[in-house]
């Protein structure tokens, strides 16, 4: 039987007004860049951005989000007609997402709640060492602004549908095949409610009394920000995940689902998010993200062992992709009474790829391409990437720093600079270790059945216009002939690389 398709991005888009967070982000870009390339008969666009310094909102929509490279395609579409359409799509909302409704005042909030049908949250911090108080703040009880703007909205309106962007490693410790669902704690200590809900509130409240002993026991901001760090590392591998991030986006899952009772709501979580594959342009990437850290230290000569699986699954997802889930997850919101879906948008169903594969594909063309990537790449790279079974790793390092502890003190003698750079190296290794060695070595596999039968809902062409699907590229070439030139072109010729590198250098020192 010929399949019935009975969902339409296009259609389901038409004079709807559009609520979106986290526009200045990687993701929020993109899902923003398409909704106005795709959905020329949108409505209205909303947008929130906070303020910075003496940057008004709407400049940093302008610097931040539409200078992007991005953003090219559509400007060459329109040419000097751009300004007048961006007039007439994109409107910004100038707010907090952490400050009870968004900092507006109430007039200003409820006019939100009655004009938009849909939000799409996108924003989030994506540090896995976060204060425990922000991560909380940003990624956790934001969402209740969302519920707050449900609730606003008048009876007489149809009820505003929200997408949500989480993560698949809000999974935690679990391990096997993971499916869209929501699972309990790996550790089991959050109470569970029902099959989808779990006494979280407790949990919140525990964790703000945590934070607030802190604050009381220590004036010293500098002091407080690393308690407030090593809270929520100890806090989140406590109650079964790996780090702050994923336990503070788990627990907006939560909010939202309870809040919303279980209806008009999607969570689209996506796996580790690439540059993306095609659209509007291969290889567009911006900052360092989670595998590119490892790439680009390896790159520049800082890491050459790292804890893995060689037989482990790397679950890595192109931007693009991610950015038409959420938009067919969206569509199909709209135009249905109620709902509640989770979506996992990633490749290790479809298209996995090995940790030893994806090393060789990035060493092979670090080889081949040096020379043509010099931003990346500081030279022809001196020695191979290799990975150690996370069981040894630590007992390799410590082997490691002692020998380099030792060439140091010897070094210093004979006045040779060359120690002090394998110094630094094996600490950058461990810093990166502690963070990202969760991610090389999984025991767990993303399943997204769900997604797949979502996709199958819409025509053909809308399919391969918002493809989600991650069997749609070669790894080989994507990571040679598009990440890494990617990251070459976009990433790295970024203006703000230099202080961005350098902050995330902090970080990771930070957390060792």
């Amino acid at each position: 039987m010929a399949q019935i398709n009975t969902l339409s991005v296009i259609d389901s888009f038409y004079r709807k007004n559009v609520f979106i967070t986290g526009v200045t982000g990687f993701l929020g870009k993109s899902i923003l860049e398409k909704l106005l390339r795709e959905t020329s008969n949108i409505g209205k666009i909303y947008v929130l951005i906070r303020p910075s310094g003496d940057k008004k909102a709407s400049d940093r929509l302008d610097t931040e989000v539409f200078q992007s490279q991005l953003f090219d395609v559509l400007k060459h579409q329109f040419k000097s007609d751009w300004h007048t359409f961006l007039a007439n799509k994109v409107y910004v909302v100038e707010g907090d997402m952490t400050r009870p409704q968004y900092g507006l005042q109430p007039n200003a909030f409820k006019q939100l709640a009655n004009d938009v049908d849909l939000v799409i949250n996108s924003a989030a911090s994506v540090d896995f060492r976060e204060p425990m108080d922000q991560a909380l703040n940003i990624n956790t009880l934001s969402v209740k602004n969302i519920l707050r703007l449900c609730k606003c909205r008048k009876e007489t309106l149809t009820p505003i549908k929200v997408t949500h962007v989480s993560t698949c490693y809000v999974n935690g410790f679990n391990q096997g095949v993971i499916k869209e669902t929501v699972l309990p704690s790996a550790s089991g200590l959050i109470v569970q409610k029902d099959d989808d809900t779990f006494d979280v509130e407790s949990t919140i409240k525990a964790l703000e009394d945590k934070i607030q002993a802190i604050y009381r026991s220590n004036a010293d901001t500098q002091k407080q920000q690393k308690q407030l760090i090593q809270l929520g590392i100890k806090q989140s591998h406590r109650h079964g995940w790996n780090d702050t991030y994923t336990f503070t986006k788990w627990l907006a899952e939560q909010l939202l689902i309870q809040g919303l009772n279980k209806q008009n709501l999607a969570i689209v979580r996506p796996s580790i998010i690439e540059s993306s594959i095609s659209s509007p342009v291969a290889g567009w990437v911006e900052g360092v993200k989670v595998a590119d850290a490892l790439i680009y230290a390896y790159a520049k000569g800082r890491v050459s062992i790292f804890p893995g699986d060689d037989q482990g699954v790397l679950d890595v997802i192109p931007v693009d992709l991610v950015s038409n889930s959420v938009l067919m997850a969206s569509a199909q919101l709209m135009t249905e009474k109620g709902g509640f879906h989770i979506y996992q948008c990633c490749s290790g169903e479809l298209n996995p790829i090995r940790l030893k594969d994806f090393i060789a594909y990035t060493q092979q063309a670090s080889m081949a391409k040096y020379k043509t990537l010099p931003k990346l790449f500081a030279g022809k790279p001196q020695a191979s990437f290799k990975t150690v079974d996370p069981k040894i790793f630590g007992l390799y390092m410590f082997g490691l720093k002692l020998g380099t502890w030792l060439r140091t003190i010897t070094g210093r003698l004979l006045r040779s600079s060359k120690a002090q750079s394998l110094m630094q190296k094996a600490n950058t290794t461990a810093s990166l270790a502690m963070i990202f060695g969760f991610y090389t070595a999984p025991k767990y596999r993303f399943a997204n059945s769900n997604l797949q039968s979502l996709q199958a809902l819409f025509s053909e062409k809308e399919q391969r216009q918002f493809n989600a699907l991650a069997d749609c590229f070669d790894w080989k070439h994507y990571l040679q002939e598009v990440h890494l030139p990617g990251l070459h072109q976009y990433a790295l010729a970024d203006k703000g690389l230099a202080n961005k590198t350098k902050k995330h250098s902090r970080k990771l020192k930070a957390a060792a």
